[in-house]
């Protein structure tokens, strides 16, 4: 039997980097990349931060496909020392989004955060924290779940804690990234999309079963699959969706 893990820790991003086939931990991979920035002009002299880039795979699919010079920051430590193997192109450090003034140079002209905000216990502090490495007028991207009501009501449980912990409220956008020290400038509404991807996710996952438990057992298997599972019923009874959120920085 497996010890109990959060899909969230270096060994769920190792499970679902296998059942991907890519270095990505959020919803959609490549397409969800290439919706995200769809709005956003590809400028090679661009410098682009990827706040809680996980294992590394979303910061240089922007490096390759022209969207900036990008580096990439994650609070897990071994997932950061597999990135920056895997990627030398990319530049990485491993810290909390709160400190990252102390490990990146000011600068930014686009921050971006694929399915992290809600993992976040102070998301006002955290975007205030991006704020103070990025440039007057600087995008910021946010690629993430929303609650659409009742979500937080019953949560996806995972390792004893919810599996999101903190999905936003589109309600509270505007409020938030203000305190944050960012103006809201849209919301596109991802739902069907998140739909679409996580039933995918699913049967990927189990088209994977024998992979998942030769890397860690059966127990490992039924734990991603139930995460996942749950999720997408939680999107399919409406009380869960997607969005791609952007705002820029206020001066002053």
């Amino acid at each position: 039997m497996s010890a109990a893990f959060a899909m969230n820790s270096y060994r769920g991003k190792q499970i679902l980097a296998l059942v991907r086939d890519g270095d990505y931990a959020h919803a959609g991979e490549e397409e969800a990349i290439e919706i995200a920035l769809a709005g956003i002009s590809k400028e090679n002299g661009r410098l682009v931060l990827d706040a809680g880039c996980g294992r590394g795979g979303t910061a240089a699919y922007m490096a390759a496909h022209g969207w900036g010079s990008v580096t990439g920051i994650d609070i897990e430590p071994n997932s950061v020392d597999y990135a920056r193997q895997t990627f030398p192109h990319v530049t990485f450090a491993a810290c909390d989004i709160l400190e990252a003034a102390n490990h990146v140079p000011a600068g930014f002209s686009l921050v971006t955060l694929f399915n992290v905000l809600y993992t976040l216990p102070d998301q006002g502090a955290a975007l205030s924290a991006l704020a103070g490495v990025a440039k007057p007028g600087a995008t910021l991207m946010i690629f993430d779940y929303i609650d659409r009501g009742g979500y937080r009501d019953v949560p996806v449980m995972d390792a004893g804690k919810p599996f999101l912990p903190r999905p936003p409220m589109k309600d509270n956008l505007d409020q938030l990234l203000r305190d944050g020290g960012w103006t809201l400038q849209s919301v596109t509404d991802l739902t069907a999309e998140y739909e679409r991807w996580y039933a995918a996710l699913v049967a990927k996952i189990e088209a994977k079963r024998e992979a998942i438990t030769a890397f860690a057992d059966a127990d490992a298997y039924e734990h991603v699959r139930g995460r996942y599972a749950g999720l997408l019923a939680a999107i399919r009874d409406g009380r869960l969706g997607g969005a791609v959120i952007l705002g820029e920085k206020r001066a002053g």
